[in-house]
């Protein structure tokens, strides 16, 4: 019998290996569902009636899901369960949400259901079954508060003995046995309180009391009941009264699943008191060896977090290395050691980290790289910011204020950056530094220039050019020739180190700005996006000089990776100054606006791809552009229309004159003595009259030539020379 069971347990073990995991966890703007399966799978996520439906191709799996509301709410996952019939996986969803899946890895596949309407274009957001798009979810109804299961005239927890309560009838028939039974329950009721109690010392149980209401209403009187109440431990089900099974909060989970510290295990509530820090040190240092020089693990992590709390973060790791025992380290102090002083761990304990909701998201943030600083939680960032002691509060507020702005929080930004004014002394540059950064970040130059400091040293003088250069840049403003010679002094001293980036950006931008752009150019290098500033300030603020050497006979395919806006500039440029076939060479592309090339074609004499271009913008066409184009295509006729539709008379009227039409050229309030006027009845002369003798009709011609000598000198006279 014993080796039956034991087979039968034996291959009952591979199908449940099989099963889904499922866990969840909650990041502020996203909840996050992970699976992991026992093999890669073929998915498919869809939308269904209430929500998402997932469909896994192959045999049906069981999912564990006996966990998924242990860590998260029901805000934005309100159900989730398994079809019967289709084994698909349902997420029933109740907000304005929208869920991204994506493979961690072959085995493992994330779903975020965030706040907010899809993206655009979204696969997921068509039906599973009919592969139509579905709108976008909405927030639901909140959900009814369930009845309470406990009868009227039930026992009041929450309430307190009446001072003189009323007393109750008692059932004809069943008073010894009523009062046996009131007994009982006054002894179950005293011992049941009795247990909840130390229960909530143990941490066992948590007790959630209410507010009580100001003036509560009586209760409702309850007929007695036809029998005695029998006494029931469905805590469920009474109100006020939370039962866990175990004293612990639900888990912190990072970003990519894994739990993440505790904070005991930072020992970041073991700041000292006082700011004395010989005293503190020299009482943390002395409580470390035990009466027979044996170190004490706990004064030893205590006697750190006080090096720690002073900045002293290589003492701190001496002591690690000098008194821990062999085989145990502590990553977590050892990395904050680096931090406290300005530096990158070796090794990065906090990766993955800055999503959890403790002070581990700080040092995850300021210990992350350039390209690691996603999912930020911006308030454990800034709660445990304020947390700090003022001396690290000081040194950490710019570099943590501007990782996230980096980030793109600039509400927890702002509330380190005022710590650290409190924190800092007035005449520190970096309070100035750090205003001018968010004054960048939000588009106002001229604040930031402003907000910058008249004098700093050392690091806060490179930081303040880097800000200056910065400013300058984008208010289009040339940098003085001290500044410039200051910042080549730090990019020679710098040489090949972790800033030359940035000094080259503020060297390119500076060297533009001031009108060398040879020396820009070469600051620039091969990187594209400073390259395209550079030639973007030369197309802006260059002078005509520069533009001609730099851009005329530049090769073809450098000229060609440069960005559209860049080469509409440039071109726009080359037209102006009377180059027309130089700035055809830069509007070649589709991507040239339609008014600028035509203007270009126009220019080259090629009225009609002038007017195939502006074909494309009808009706929106700039009508002078169109009626010149029309005009040099000699369709005198349409150019004239053209700027009678857009109401300027004047212009029509010349082109009509052009055309030879004098009398539509005409005002129609036109006086008599309108020069135009007579000129015009001169071109179409009246009807003539009968025949004259010949000396009549020779004086009468001798008149004629005279006026019309008249009028074209009055003509003349009434015309502003061009």
């Amino acid at each position: 019998m014993k080796i039956l069971l034991i087979l039968f347990l034996l291959l009952a073990a591979p199908a449940e290996a099989q099963g889904v995991t499922v866990k969840t966890g909650e990041h502020g703007a996203f909840t996050r569902i992970v699976l992991t399966y026992p093999a890669a799978v073929d998915w498919v996520l869809g939308r269904s009636d209430g929500g998402y439906a997932l469909r896994i191709a192959g045999a049906a799996r069981p999912y564990d899901l006996s966990g998924v509301y242990r860590v998260i709410t029901r805000d934005r996952l309100r159900s989730i369960w398994v079809d019967p019939v289709t084994n698909d996986l349902q997420l029933g969803i109740d907000c304005a949400c929208h869920a991204i899946p994506f493979e961690l890895s072959a085995r493992v596949l994330v779903i975020d259901i965030k706040d907010g309407p899809p993206p655009q274009g979204s696969s997921f957001e068509l039906g599973l079954v009919s592969g139509a798009p579905l709108p976008p979810l909405q927030s639901g109804q909140p959900l009814r508060p369930r009845k309470s299961a406990r009868r009227d005239g039930g026992y009041d927890w929450l309430g307190t003995v009446s001072a003189s309560p009323e007393p109750r009838a008692e059932p004809a028939g069943q008073g010894p046995a009523a009062l046996e039974t009131a007994l009982r329950l006054d002894d179950f009721r005293a011992m049941l309180i009795d247990e909840m109690g130390r229960g909530a010392t143990q941490g066992v149980v948590e007790l959630d009391l209410p507010p009580r209401p100001v003036a509560p209403e009586p209760p409702p009187e309850a007929s007695p009941p036809s029998q005695p109440e029998n006494a029931r431990a469905a805590l469920e089900s009474l109100p006020g009264i939370g039962v866990r099974s175990d004293g612990t909060a639900p888990p912190d989970v990072m970003v990519q699943g894994g739990t993440c510290p505790r904070p005991a295990d930072l020992g970041e509530k073991v700041w000292t008191g006082t700011e004395d820090a010989a005293a503190e040190l020299a009482l943390a240092r002395a409580a470390v060896l035990s009466e027979f020089d044996v170190p004490d693990t706990a004064n030893l992590l205590r006697a750190v977090d006080t090096y720690l709390h002073f900045g002293l973060g290589a003492e701190a790791r001496q002591l690690l290395a000098s008194f821990l025992p062999p085989g145990q380290s502590d990553p977590l102090r050892r990395g904050i050691s680096y931090l406290v002083e300005g530096e990158t761990p070796p090794d990065n304990p906090f990766r993955n980290m800055q999503s959890c909701d403790s002070a581990v998201a700080l040092w995850a943030l300021l210990a992350a790289g350039e390209g690691e600083r996603a999912f930020v939680n911006g308030a454990a960032v800034s709660r445990s910011f304020l947390a700090l002691p003022p001396m690290l509060r000081a040194f950490l507020g710019p570099e943590t204020a501007q990782r996230l702005l980096t980030a793109g929080d600039s509400a927890n930004a702002e509330v380190v950056r005022q710590s650290f004014e409190r924190a800092a002394a007035a005449d520190d540059p970096a309070v100035g530094l750090l205003a001018a950064t968010q004054a960048l970040q939000k588009g106002d130059p001229v604040a930031a220039e402003a907000a910058l400091p008249a004098e700093a040293g050392g690091e806060a003088a490179l930081s303040r050019l880097l800000a200056l250069v910065e400013a300058r840049f984008q208010q289009r403003k040339a940098v003085d020739g001290t500044d410039l010679l200051a910042l080549e002094a730090f990019a020679f001293e710098h040489g090949q180190g972790p800033l030359r980036q940035k000094l080259d950006r503020a060297l390119a931008h500076a060297n533009a700005l001031g009108g060398n752009f040879a020396a820009a150019f070469q600051h620039a290098g091969e990187t594209p996006a400073l390259a395209h500033d550079v030639w973007m300030l030369l197309a802006e603020t260059g002078t005509d000089s520069a533009l001609l050497g730099t851009a005329v006979g530049l090769d073809p395919a450098r000229r060609t990776s440069l960005s559209g806006p860049v080469r509409s500039k440039i071109a726009e440029r080359l037209l102006a100054a009377g180059l027309p076939n130089a700035a055809a060479d830069w509007a070649t592309a589709d991507d040239t606006e339609a008014d600028l090339a035509a203007r270009i074609a126009l220019a080259n004499g090629d009225a009609r791809r002038a007017l195939r271009l502006l074909a494309g913008n009808m009706p929106g066409a700039d009508p002078a552009l169109l009626a010149a184009s029309y005009t040099a295509a000699g369709d005198l006729a349409s150019a004239a229309s053209t700027y009678q539709g857009a109401g300027d008379a004047a212009a029509a009227a010349r082109v009509q004159r052009w055309a030879g039409t004098w009398q539509q050229s005409l005002a129609a309030d036109a006086p008599p003595d309108d020069p135009w006027a007579a000129v015009a009845g001169l071109v179409d002369p009246p009807a003539e009259a009968e025949a004259a003798p010949p000396l009549r009709a020779g004086l009468a011609r001798l008149e004629e030539s005279a006026g019309t000598r008249q009028a074209i000198a009055n003509l003349l006279a009434a015309t502003p020379a061009p």
